[in-house]
């Protein structure tokens, strides 16, 4: 066999094992199976993707839409269950698509099923009251809420691309979360005073249809207004529920902490707020932290531990300019003074997760697919 013949039979084969490699890899690509976790991440992704560009399907406001993996399927929106998590797997179950103040949560609720496992969708509040306690860090039933108290607590959440802190369970089964972060400080108030003589504000958060400073600073950041601080985005809006603020002021003597004092008064729909004095006090286990003059409230409490200053919404009943603030301890101050404006939000009962909560492996909300590991 001459040379020329030669270098045609191997151009020939390498171009056959080319091809083969290439149709190898296509194959595998093409048959990759996904865990249970993944796919559930995946058919949010491609649902989302998929109403976005679609929007006239979208619920209304205040309205939730289901759709089935079944339906999901049908319509192209996701491939064949067989093919994307293996043959002898099976899922169920649905994605809801709900509408809050026309912003939109993709919240999924699916069972799979192989030979070697079963996986189930994790609602968050559920999982939180699983491990109810009452001793030591943890999670406590209070009355009809659950509130986290202690110093070392796994109430940590991955939410809009920070780390948040998880402080209750509320009664409708919201979940109150506070911001962890440290931006600007601001004052809560710094008008004129006319009983005090001077610019140290007053600590109405609202009053006849006027706002403090700090509720317009609060505004400003969730409708995305304040340049320095777009730190809520679209997606993140899907969750938030509307909420009546607890804005009732109570005197640093008091040593009810049951929020009745503080929800005396209330500001009805609103989507963002702050802390409340008891909340703060009820974190701690200490059996010193009884009242807004209590030092020993710094003890095991997790909300002692933030950098930076930060106002309650909470005032102080005995003087039309002060507010509850709090760093390490409880300081009633002039609404003048400047502190950090920690926002707290309340998320939708129906919110899934990962996660544990640990600060290494907090919370991961599945709906957000953008902030998956």
């Amino acid at each position: 066999m001459d040379d020329k013949l030669k270098k045609i039979i191997y151009i020939v084969l390498g171009a056959f094992m080319l091809l083969f490699l290439f149709l190898f890899i296509i194959s595998s690509c093409s048959n990759k199976t996904y865990s249970f976790e993944l796919f559930e991440t995946q058919i949010v992704k491609k649902t989302k993707k998929y109403y976005e560009s679609h929007t006239d399907l979208l619920p209304q406001n205040n309205s939730v839409f289901i759709i089935s993996i079944e339906d999901l399927y049908n319509r192209g929106i996701i491939d064949n269950i067989s093919k994307t998590v293996g043959k002898d797997a099976n899922c169920s179950g649905s994605i809801a698509i709900e509408n809050n103040n026309n912003y939109y949560m993709y919240s999924p609720n699916i069972t799979c099923v192989n030979s070697k496992e079963t996986y189930e969708t994790i609602n968050l509040k559920d999982k939180l009251i699983e491990n109810v306690t009452t001793t030591g860090n943890g999670l406590y039933k209070i009355g009809d809420s659950y509130y986290f108290r202690g110093d070392n607590v796994n109430n940590y959440i991955m939410f809009d691309g920070a780390i948040w802190r998880i402080v209750k369970v509320n009664n409708d089964d919201t979940i109150k979360l506070i911001e962890t972060g440290s931006r600007e400080q601001v004052v809560w108030d710094n008008r004129y005073n006319n009983e005090a003589n001077s610019t140290t504000g007053y600590n109405n958060y609202v009053y006849e249809n006027i706002n403090s400073r700090i509720k317009d600073s609060l505004d400003d950041i969730y409708n995305g207004t304040d340049e320095k601080n777009k730190i809520l985005s679209d997606n993140a809006k899907g969750y938030i529920k509307a909420t009546s603020l607890c804005i009732g002021k109570r005197n640093p003597e008091e040593a009810i902490n049951d929020g009745s004092i503080e929800c005396s008064d209330r500001l009805e729909n609103q989507y963002v707020g702050l802390l409340q004095l008891n909340e703060y006090i009820l974190a701690s286990l200490d059996n010193n932290c009884i009242n807004a003059n209590s030092t020993a409230c710094s003890n095991y409490n997790y909300l002692a531990d933030f950098d930076n200053s930060y106002w309650t919404i909470t005032a102080n009943s005995e003087s039309n300019n002060k507010v509850y603030k709090i760093y390490n301890t409880i300081n009633s101050s002039y609404a003048s003074n400047s502190a950090m404006n920690r926002m707290v939000i309340n998320i939708s009962e129906n919110t899934a997760v990962k996660g544990e909560g640990t600060i290494d492996n907090p919370f991961i909300v599945t709906g957000m697919p953008n902030e998956q590991k």
